[in-house]
């Protein structure tokens, strides 16, 4: 919400707010997907994700993503260097690597959202995404299967996305841009649900539970992971989000 608020309040806001999905996702993803230094990995991706948007906000020439590629790189070899200081032989790293790269994507996803905004022109690509976003991330969060909750978010986020278009933004967003745009807003966010939810309920690390030697400590573990989870799973698809609006901005508007 305070993404899609504050884009008629001046790109520095729209910054800041773009910065709480990356710092959610660089807090959450090491815990979604137990890492084994969960400390240094989110480091690792919050210091990305912010070098991604101060890039992508100092860049004025299009397509305003230059350096996306050369943090990427830099990223991928960051994410081996760190690997090797567990050992050769430290257990599940090529499933550990996987999940950092993964989340080194993610994060320099987010700089799509301020390349989206210094695109000239209307935004009224953004708020729609945004809110497309947000009504199927709730769709989503319903306590039913994912058989009934998926479609709903996809019917859902393109239904908002048309209403928007002919009542709020007065067509100055085509009715057929708006649908495309809530559709696959939709299909993002129950695809990520889906993946992402599988992942969520993995076991946790063995490390951490032979810790949690006591049920009170134990719950507390389960408590904080948890959160980071939860966490994870609603800044992804946001941060995810800025390519299509971003791509959509840049070849159908």
């Amino acid at each position: 919400m305070a993404l899609s608020a504050s884009v008629y309040w001046g790109y520095t806001l729209f910054l800041l707010a773009t910065g709480l999905i990356v710092f959610g996702v660089a807090y959450g993803w090491p815990r979604l997907t137990d890492s084994p230094q969960p400390r240094a990995t989110s480091i690792m991706l919050a210091l990305f994700g912010v070098a991604g948007l101060l890039a992508a906000w100092r860049d004025d020439t299009a397509p305003y993503l230059d350096w996306l590629p050369v943090l990427a790189g830099l990223g991928l070899l960051w994410v081996f260097v760190q690997n090797l200081t567990r050992g050769i032989g430290a257990s599940d790293a090529v499933a550990n690597v996987s999940a950092q790269v993964a989340g080194v994507v993610i994060v320099l996803s987010a700089s799509t959202w301020v390349a989206a905004i210094t695109v000239p022109g209307d935004k009224e690509a953004i708020v729609v995404g945004l809110i497309a976003l947000i009504v199927a991330g709730c769709m989503t969060a319903l306590p039913w299967p994912a058989i009934y909750t998926s479609p709903l978010a996809v019917a859902m986020s393109t239904a908002v996305a048309g209403i928007l278009s002919v009542l709020v933004l007065e067509n100055s967003l085509s009715l057929p841009a708006s649908l495309v745009l809530g559709a696959v807003m939709g299909l993002l966010v129950a695809a990520v649900d889906r993946m992402l939810g599988l992942v969520a309920h993995a076991k946790y690390q063995a490390v951490n539970l032979e810790l949690s030697q006591n049920i009170e400590l134990k719950k507390n573990v389960e408590k904080a992971r948890s959160f980071a989870v939860q966490l994870a799973l609603g800044a992804t698809p946001i941060a995810l989000g800025g390519v299509v609006v971003y791509s959509l901005e840049r070849i159908a508007l």
